[in-house]
């Protein structure tokens, strides 16, 4: 690995304290292979999980202020599908890499 490769490694290691080589090449294959790309690109990690997807979705939903108090009552949102959600609209603008048990979430636009 090249010194300037480490240190882009270190510093993705400050996001995902796990990164292993199969992970940071994984990320390197996707086209990820600045500080600034991966600035914009990252978005977050959580536990692999049936629906990750979907978890995913619902907070990025929130996380935007879509889901606010008062914004939707709670009886439409509990009916929401976020897994057709991811399906049918963000999994065009977002990837997924899966390393030790986490789902890792990309933006595809950086």
């Amino acid at each position: 690995m090249s010194e300037q490769e480490q240190e882009f490694f270190n510093y993705i290691s400050e996001d995902i304290p796990d990164v292993d080589d199969t992970l940071f090449q994984d990320i390197l294959d996707n086209g990820i292979e600045t500080v600034e790309q991966w600035e914009d690109a990252y978005v977050c990690s959580m536990p692999t999980s049936i629906g990750v997807e979907a978890q995913f979705v619902e907070q990025l939903m929130d996380d935007l202020g879509y889901l606010e108090e008062g914004s939707m009552p709670d009886f439409i949102t509990s009916h929401i599908d976020w897994q057709e959600v991811w399906d049918c609209e963000l999994r065009h603008d977002y990837f997924t890499l899966e390393s030790k048990d986490q789902t890792h979430f990309f933006s595809r636009h950086f």
